[in-house]
């Protein structure tokens, strides 16, 4: 279980229930596998380090996406989620993620 803390109290989620998250400024969107969308009292840094262990990439500073919900990257760079929401790849982090993607399938 991973808590997602918010100006109303605190939320409890399996990891694999989380689609992906958004840095917003000093707070993070977490968008979740029922289409809800939090918005967390925390950065976007701090999930990652919990969160990358655990089948999730960050793709771009503003970020994180997880592995399981990805349905397509098209080639400007651009990711696709299960729930229709998109997810920026940075040029950078490009290589990193098509190849993180090859070896899990």
């Amino acid at each position: 279980m991973i808590t997602i803390s918010t100006i109303e109290g605190h939320f409890f989620f399996r990891p694999e229930d989380i689609v992906r998250l958004e840095a917003c400024d000093n707070y993070t969107r977490v968008f979740l596998a029922n289409q809800k969308k939090i918005l967390a009292s925390k950065v976007l840094k701090e999930f990652a380090q919990k969160l990358e262990p655990m089948g999730f990439l960050r793709t771009h500073r503003s970020h994180l996406v997880n592995t399981r919900y990805i349905t397509h990257i098209d080639p400007c760079g651009t990711i696709t989620m299960a729930d229709t929401s998109t997810a920026e790849i940075s040029r950078s982090k490009r290589r990193e993620v098509i190849a993180a993607m090859r070896t899990s399938i």
